[in-house]
C-alpha cells in the first residue's frame, strides 16, 4: 500500500455508512411529513454538515434540519416569546407520533432524540418568505428574535465548490476535520471553521495530502484574524473567544508543521516515514506501516492455524474496517 492508497483508505474510513445515511434521511422525511400533515410546516430541509456531505464519519452525529413554518404563523410568532413558542409548536405536533422521543429547546433548534432509531435531530424553526433557496429567518431563543441565516446559500456554495474540485473537496474537508478531532480541538474549533479554512486553501483539484496540508496551514494563519464562512457573508471568526483562538492556533500550527514535514518526506522518496507522520496526524483511520505489518502477521497466523486444521479462511474475512477494534 503506497501513500496514495493510504489516503484512499482514510477517505473510506471517514465516510458515513450509506445504509445509515439512507435511514437517517428516511427518518428526516417522516418527521417532515408529520409537520406538513399537521399544518405546522410547509416543508423541511436538511442542513449542516450532513447536508453538505462534510460530516466526519463513520459515526453519524447530530443531524440538522430546517423546519419552514407555514406563513400563517409568522404574525403570531413575531411577538415576544415567538421563537420559543415555535419550538413548542413543533414539539406538540410531533410528540403524539414519536413514542419515547425526548425534546429540548436550544438557542436555534429543538433537539429531538429518537431512541428507537438512534438518531438525534436539531430542528430549526424558520420562515422562508422567498419560498426558495437563499436567506431565511431562524429562531433565536436567547435573544428572543428571528435572525437571518444563509444556510441554504452555504449548502449550494459548498456543493458548487466540490463540483469544481471533481468531488474531492468534501472528502478533503472530512480529512481535515479528522486531524482537528485527533488533535483534541473538536470542542474548541467547530467544523464550519475547518470547512472555511479548506474553502480558502483548496481552490482546484489536488491530491488529498496537498489539500489537507494547505487547509491546516490556512487554519494556522487565519486563526486570530477575520474570516468568513464559504459564502463570504458570515464572519464566523467572531464566534471564537480569545482563549479558544489561542488554543486552536497553537495546535493548528503544530498540525501544519507535521503536514509540511510529511510532504517533505514524501517528496524525498521516503513514503513510509511520511505515512507515519500522517498516521500521527489522523490517528487510527489512517493505516500506518506498523498497522499494516501487524494485520499481515495476524492474517498469516490465522491462515497458518486454519491450514493446520484443514479449514479454509476464505469467506470469513471481517467486514469491519481494519482500524476499528
Amino acid at each position: 500500500m503506497n501513500l496514495k492508497e493510504c489516503f484512499e483508505s482514510l477517505d473510506d474510513n471517514l465516510k458515513l455508512d450509506p445504509r445509515i445515511r439512507r435511514q437517517a434521511e428516511q427518518v428526516h422525511n417522516r418527521i417532515g411529513d408529520l409537520l406538513v400533515s399537521t399544518g405546522v410546516a410547509k416543508r423541511t430541509r436538511l442542513q449542516g454538515s450532513f447536508a453538505r456531505h462534510t460530516m466526519r464519519g463513520p459515526e453519524l452525529h447530530d443531524i440538522d434540519k430546517v423546519v419552514e413554518l407555514v406563513d400563517s404563523l409568522s404574525e403570531t410568532l413575531a411577538s415576544s416569546g415567538g421563537s420559543q413558542k415555535a419550538m413548542s409548536i413543533i414539539r406538540d405536533a410531533l410528540s403524539p407520533h414519536l413514542s419515547g422521543a425526548r425534546f429540548e429547546s436550544k438557542k436555534h433548534a429543538l433537539a429531538i432524540t429518537l431512541p428507537g432509531d438512534g438518531f438525534n435531530f436539531d430542528a430549526v424553526p424558520a420562515f422562508n418568505t422567498n419560498d426558495g433557496a437563499g436567506w431565511i429567518h431562524i429562531a433565536d431563543t436567547d435573544d428572543d428574535r428571528w435572525e437571518l441565516s444563509n444556510t441554504y446559500v452555504l449548502i449550494d456554495t459548498v456543493a458548487a465548490h466540490n463540483q469544481a474540485c471533481d468531488g474531492r473537496f468534501v472528502r478533503q474537508v472530512r480529512m481535515a476535520k479528522q486531524a482537528v478531532h485527533e488533535a483534541g480541538l473538536a470542542d474548541v474549533l467547530p467544523g464550519l471553521h475547518v470547512e472555511s479554512f479548506a474553502f480558502t486553501a483548496v481552490t482546484a483539484t489536488v491530491d488529498h495530502a496537498v489539500a489537507v496540508s494547505a487547509t491546516l496551514s490556512a487554519g494556522a494563519q487565519l486563526l486570530g484574524c477575520s474570516y468568513t464562512d464559504p459564502t463570504g457573508e458570515d464572519r464566523i471568526s467572531d464566534r471564537l473567544g480569545p482563549s479558544d483562538i489561542e488554543t486552536a492556533k497553537v495546535k493548528m500550527q503544530q498540525l501544519a508543521a507535521l503536514a509540511t514535514e510529511a510532504q517533505r518526506l514524501a517528496a524525498s522518496g521516503d513514503e513510509p516515514a511520511a505515512e507515519r507522520v500522517w498516521a500521527e496526524i489522523f490517528g487510527k483511520p489512517f493505516p500506518s506501516p506498523e498497522d499494516r505489518e501487524k494485520r499481515f502477521l495476524q492474517s498469516f497466523y490465522v491462515g497458518t492455524g486454519a491450514a493446520a486444521t484443514g479449514a479454509s479462511a476464505a469467506g470469513h474475512t471481517p467486514t469491519t474496517r481494519a482500524w476499528r477494534p
